[in-house]
């Protein structure tokens, strides 16, 4: 029998009424609540598997707390940490609902982050502390035992620019509808269409993709999307030349491309093709100048020159080959050829802003009539010549040359020398001036960089301009390390250098009857060195700098002498590199004037001296809203700090400038010394480029006063008396200096 009591029976202690009686209706009710409440414990106990009568035992399970999660490697960030872990053995019987992550510098509080799995990122620390971070695990009972700790000591993030052919990729989008032009400016560029208003369907001449050194670029069509890249409009982008000067007729050349002008060849059916005037290129090549009908919008043409150099001096000269009668500009099933009846087509002026800014030529200097000077020649082949290098390197560092450019291979092995490097300094009672994340980021990007542009006399269009990184560790008789990153390179850069914009080169007026226009590969080996020697905190501290930009010029400016200081206490030559493969010159030139006063540089702030070479940078060429220099506002996106885009040769880094619009919350905005750097959250003593305003040069008049975009101002601080072979950077050959990694010690 089975008993039932239920005190919460509203009938509890009454008597249960026979049938018929007057409370029957109140019974059945109570009996049907009795045996509702039965059945419903009844089942709960059957659930829950309660123990019968008669001395019977219940048992009850209870969850706990999660077991401790087992911790996993700690990876540093700039003011933060990503810690990694594998979950608890046990989750204590109930589903773990996340993690917590716990890191803590010495006595201070700690620093949380959450997480609902691996890894749990913790933000807030502070740069150059050292953190132990635990982990702890999470459900509905409580938060169980922490995990073992791991250290991990956060840094700031050594990002790098995306380089030319990265950035080119990017979409563009203009800020304004183009608009047919009705007039031609001579040097200014243009789009050239077919269609009267843009659309996404209206065609384009442009140059083709294909380099070929026998045949030239294709002259194509193109449309542009919504979603064009830069490298879209930059193909499409030309530039009109007046040849010759005041004659009305114009070159046409490829911006992109800016060795190649339009050019026809009679022997395909007098179609277009983009071919090399301006180095060293087939001597059948030539160009084909046109003039533009406003009215007719038709392109006709005028005179074919034939482009030729001499072999052994590398002159280049320009002869008249053919005039042209009633021939005009024909577009048809894609192609462009010439033909006695024209298409009309509409010149857009280009939306990139590709021209010489005004803070690269505050007094907006007159472009210079005299002629290109000749080219130089100084690589016979990078093939030949990279060989040779790699051969030149000693056994200990060869296995980070064993392939040019970007390498996996080459990318482990430098890791583990830098690594070696490291140790073995440290037990000399000597530092690296930096963490090797940065070294390593730099000879990454350094090894990223190929040339997109055909601007270089005898360079080629996807080659190397960095073929070799490595690091080398050689010791002194006195048993002193002296760590170096050496780079090889071809010091240009990946995009079009526009020298042929320049108003004013260097070889103009007195100096001849030419002007430097071309750039060649150059045959540089660079040591930046790695060990910290110091900071000076005079300019003149560093007393082995007896040849400088001061005593070259005298001290003085015109009549004027001039005090030792940031900017003319500096190499008379280059003082850097940059991280696309080019050299750094000091802010003011070798008559101690601000170098982009009058007209001498080009818009990314280089120009090619009066013995020709590759182009070095005196000033900072970038633009915030373009996405075409050395750096771009893409470069901060999502960063803590600026990208770094150089280092001078006395080992110090140069990061790019803070931003004073945008980047006001950046580590140590505003707080450069004289000397354009700064040290704060561990990175180290670095350079900045930056602006110096309303600078008024010394003994020259208030016309003179401008604003300088300085990439170095010039002199270093890093201490540079006891750096080997500093003085002697020119002896270049791994058989002289050791410090190289050469075969053949000294």
């Amino acid at each position: 029998m089975i008993r039932f009591y239920f005190a919460e029976s509203p009938f509890f202690g009454q008597e249960i009424p026979s049938p018929g009686h007057a409370n029957t209706n109140k019974a059945i009710l109570a009996m049907k609540y009795f045996f509702r409440i039965a059945f419903t414990t009844l089942s709960l106990c059957v659930l829950a598997a309660c123990g019968g009568g008669g001395g019977g035992s219940t048992t009850t399970t209870s969850n706990t707390v999660p077991g401790a999660p087992t911790i996993g490697a700690a990876t540093a960030g700039s003011g933060q940490a990503s810690i990694a872990f594998a979950a608890p053995a046990s989750n204590g019987g109930a589903s773990i609902t996340g993690y917590t992550a716990s890191c803590v510098a010495g006595v201070l509080t700690a620093v949380t982050g959450t997480a609902s799995s691996s890894p749990v990122t913790v933000t807030g620390l502070t740069n150059g502390s050292v953190y132990a971070c635990t982990v702890t695990a999470t459900n509905s009972v409580g938060t169980g035992a922490a995990s073992g700790s791991v250290s991990v000591t956060p840094v700031v993030g050594y990002s790098t620019p995306a380089n030319f052919a990265s950035a080119i990729t990017k979409t563009f989008t203009p800020s304004a509808t183009m608009t047919a032009t009705g007039t031609v400016t001579n040097r200014a560029r243009y789009m050239v269409s077919g269609s009267n208003t843009p659309s996404t369907s209206s065609t384009y001449l442009s140059i083709g993709d294909a380099y070929s050194a026998s045949t030239g670029y294709a002259v194509t069509s193109g449309t542009l999307a919504s979603t064009a890249t830069y490298s879209d409009y930059l193909t499409k982008t030309i530039q009109l030349v007046e040849y010759p000067s005041g004659s009305g007729y114009y070159r046409l050349d490829s911006h992109l491309h800016p060795n190649n002008s339009v050019d026809v060849d009679s022997t395909d059916s007098s179609k277009l093709k983009f071919r090399n005037n301006f180095g060293k290129a087939a001597t059948t090549y030539g160009f084909v100048t046109f003039s533009y009908d406003t009215s007719t919008h038709l392109l006709k043409a005028q005179s074919r020159y034939i482009y030729s150099y001499d072999s052994s001096t590398y002159v280049a000269s320009y002869t008249l080959a053919s005039t042209y009668a009633d021939k005009y500009v024909s577009y048809s099933g894609g192609a462009y050829s010439l033909a006695s009846t024209g298409t009309a087509l509409y010149l857009y002026a280009t939306p990139l802003n590709l021209g010489i800014p005004t803070f690269m030529d505050p007094m907006v200097t007159s472009f210079v009539s005299e002629g290109a000077a000749a080219f130089v020649n100084k690589v016979s082949t990078t093939a030949a010549y990279e060989a040779q290098i790699a051969a030149g390197v000693k056994s200990t560092y060869s296995n980070q040359v064993s392939a040019t450019g970007t390498n996996a291979t080459t990318k482990v092995n430098a890791t583990a020398r830098l690594a070696l490097i490291k140790t073995a300094v440290e037990s000399n009672s000597g530092t690296l001036r930096y963490a090797p994340a940065l070294y390593t980021a730099f000879r990454d990007a350094l090894l990223a960089n190929t040339l997109v542009s055909d601007a270089i006399s005898d360079g080629t269009p996807g080659q190397n301009l960095v073929p070799y990184v490595y690091f080398t560790n050689e010791m002194d008789a006195s048993g002193v390390y002296h760590p170096f990153m050496v780079v090889v390179n071809y010091g240009n850069q990946a995009s079009p250098n526009g020298l042929k914009d320049v108003p004013s080169p260097p070889c103009s007026g007195t100096c001849g009857t030419s002007v430097t226009r071309f750039s060649n590969l150059e045959k540089y080996i660079t040591m930046i060195p790695m060990r910290n020697y110091g900071q000076v905190s005079d300019v003149t501290d560093n007393a082995t700098l007896t040849t400088n930009l001061w005593s070259d010029a005298s001290g003085s400016n015109g009549t004027t002498v001039l005090t030792k200081n940031v900017y003319t206490y500096a190499d008379i030559a280059d003082n850097g590199l940059l991280i696309d493969g080019s050299v750094m010159f000091p802010t003011f030139n070798n008559t101690l004037v601000p170098s982009h006063l009058r007209g001498e540089l080009s818009a990314s702030g280089c120009h090619v001296g009066q013995g020709g070479g590759g182009p070095h940078c005196h000033a900072d060429g970038y633009q915030s809203g373009q996405g075409l220099g050395l750096y771009n506002d893409e470069d901060y996106s999502g960063k803590t700090h600026p990208p770094v885009i150089g280092f001078g040769y006395d080992g110090i880094a140069l990061f790019a400038q803070y931003r004073s619009t945008t980047d006001s919350a950046m580590l140590g905005y505003g707080t450069l010394d004289s000397f354009g750097g700064h040290n704060h959250d561990s990175i180290g003593y670095h350079y900045h480029a930056h602006t110096v305003a309303d600078y008024q040069p010394d003994g020259l008049s208030t016309s003179y006063k401008s604003t300088m975009h300085v990439l170095m101002k010039g002199a270093y601080i890093g201490k540079i008396d006891t750096i080997p072979y500093f003085r002697s950077r020119t002896v270049n050959s791994l058989t002289t200096n050791k410090y190289m990694g050469g075969t053949v010690s000294p």
